[in-house]
């Protein structure tokens, strides 16, 4: 029995959002009152000329905090939405970017570019690369996966575990030869974590296009992934063209994972926990739980980047909370379906 109807959870989400929000940029070693917040959001696009603001809270709100929340939210929108789809495309609960090496494929074309110093001389190498790893990854899981025009789903899993480790040390190597150069190094390490402290406009800039090109494609085949988890011959026979729907909405997932990535760092579970909430909520239907699992993965990463910033009394990045409450909501839906493996 639904809890909530598709408007109400909306609503609730909306509302949380709002709040972490508000929250968010009122709240820190300087507090700011909420009014005082209108004030100097208005007052930066010359609404209220006449209000007093000072360059210390301009500098504050405008160029630190609120980039950093909708850098937040942008993210845990992606990887909440890039996880909705790989799940609804692999008929998989399991599946999501991190998962089958989409992820570690796009932080290590991150950490290239971080190393070769790209990311300094051209800005969009940074997403460029992350894009490129994730499609790349991608791409070799699922030639890796898929024999005779058809694709296992356990292999799928298999091989994204098998390149997470290869891709893994690969980092790890690449990290070992950033040594040499300490602040590089310390960088990477500290991006490898899920990091969004000093988050700027041009971060939003990336993962607000990076989202917005995905969403675009993802919505054009909405009704066509809800076919395809009927099953490949059904939505065949429904004259769905399967291959190219997949191979669409997966590199729509990709780019999503990958801008995402370059911004913020890797965040981990928030593809995998977001949609499996909001589908024991409202149900399978792609056309409202996609919108809703990305509204939920932009609550639960603003309000653990709210605690990290708030709470903890150390330098905890935002990306170690988040594998930290994901890691055994993992290991709760291995034991939840493991009826369901097969076992020799």
């Amino acid at each position: 029995m639904k809890v909530l109807t598709t408007t109400g959870l909306a609503l609730l989400l909306l509302l949380l959002l709002a709040g972490g929000v508000f929250i968010s940029l009122t709240h820190g070693s300087w507090d700011v009152s909420y009014g005082r917040i209108f004030d100097i959001i208005l007052s930066r696009f010359g609404i209220m000329s006449k209000v007093d603001v000072s360059p210390v809270e301009m500098a504050i709100i405008w160029d630190g905090r609120l980039p950093r929340v909708l850098t937040a939210a942008l993210v845990g929108f992606s990887l909440a939405v890039a996880g909705a789809v790989m799940q609804g495309i692999f008929k998989n609960p399991m599946a999501s970017p991190g998962v089958i090496g989409i992820s570690s494929g796009a932080a290590l074309g991150a950490v290239v570019a971080i190393y070769l110093g790209l990311s300094a001389i051209f800005p969009q190498a940074l997403p460029l690369m992350a894009i490129v790893g994730a499609l790349l990854t991608l791409m070799t899981v699922y030639m890796i996966a898929t024999s005779g025009g058809r694709t296992s789903i356990a292999t799928l899993l298999l091989a994204g575990i098998a390149l997470n480790l290869i891709l893994g040390a690969v980092t790890s190597f690449v990290i070992t030869l950033s040594t040499k150069e300490f602040d590089i190094g310390r960088v990477i390490v500290t991006w490898l974590m899920g990091d969004l402290n000093n988050r700027l406009w041009s971060h939003v800039e990336i993962v607000a296009v990076t989202t917005l090109v995905a969403l675009v494609l993802i919505f054009g085949f909405v009704r066509e992934l809800n076919i395809l988890m009927l099953g490949e011959d059904e939505a065949t026979n429904l004259g769905v063209d399967v291959g190219r729907v997949r191979n669409i909405l997966l590199l729509a997932a990709s780019i999503m994972t990958g801008g995402a990535i370059a911004v913020a760092g890797v965040i981990g579970f928030v593809g995998l926990v977001a949609p499996h909430m909001v589908r024991a909520v409202i149900g399978p239907d792609n056309r409202r739980l996609i919108p809703l699992a990305g509204l939920l993965g932009a609550v639960f990463l603003v309000y653990a980047d709210l605690w990290v910033r708030l709470y903890i009394p150390v330098d905890l990045k935002v990306g170690v909370l988040t594998s930290l409450l994901g890691g055994p909501f993992f290991i709760w839906q291995i034991v939840r379906y493991r009826n369901r493996f097969e076992y020799i």
